[in-house]
């Protein structure tokens, strides 16, 4: 039961922050707000899929699935909405801060594989492991500026919250404790929700700046 709360608590964070994501669009005509309305909608997609799969046969799916294929294509948005929102001169900078993405997620991915699927695991952990060094970067570039840039770290520390938690998360459901609050992984399902609240307010700030 706990699950299905926690799935259906998530759709609904998605839901109504797709939907304001996508009145930005309408009023700002902002590629950035465009993708991320379409990350939003394709994260809904995959959590109003796994959802239902739950509701009409009372397990999740074992093997590569549909919800998988709609989070990795939102994935693919938050790293195009990443690459969107930095400026030329981000794009030259470069700080060593920026291999922990590799250096962390390399080891996990691996570990993931031997856990699960190779080509989920394989395409997710590629895609955030992108973003996360994007995210790096970015964030210790717009820290170091003077003037209202500075406020796109908060974009990108959104982006690397959820994408840590991410990585919590596939973690706590290699270890699988029970179908209770017991299980960090509704802990970390819950903390997901909220930061991808957080990611819309975070990017508007970047895109003001």
């Amino acid at each position: 039961m706990i699950e299905l709360i926690d799935n259906v608590s998530q759709l609904a964070v998605t839901f109504a922050a797709g939907v304001g994501a996508g009145m930005s669009f309408y009023k700002a005509r902002s590629q950035p707000y465009f993708l991320l309305t379409c990350f939003f909608g394709t994260f809904t997609l995959g959590s109003l899929h796994w959802s239902l799969y739950m509701l009409l046969f009372n397990s999740t799916p074992q093997v590569f699935y549909v919800s998988e294929l709609a989070w990795i294509a939102s994935f693919v948005f938050l790293l195009t909405l990443d690459f969107t929102l930095s400026t030329p001169g981000e794009r030259r900078f470069h700080h060593p801060a920026a291999w922990l993405a590799p250096v962390i997620g390399v080891p996990l991915m691996i570990f993931y594989m031997t856990h699960g699927e190779i080509l989920g695991n394989l395409l997710m952990c590629g895609i955030t492991m992108v973003a996360a060094w994007l995210s790096i970067r970015g964030m210790i570039f717009a820290r170091r500026q003077n003037d209202v840039r500075r406020n796109r770290q908060f974009f990108h520390i959104a982006v690397l919250s959820i994408i840590v938690i991410e990585y919590g998360l596939w973690t706590a459901s290699c270890f699988w404790v029970s179908d209770t609050l017991t299980n960090p992984y509704f802990w970390f399902d819950f903390l997901l929700s909220a930061s991808l609240f957080i990611l819309l307010p975070a990017t508007r700030k970047a895109v003001e700046a």
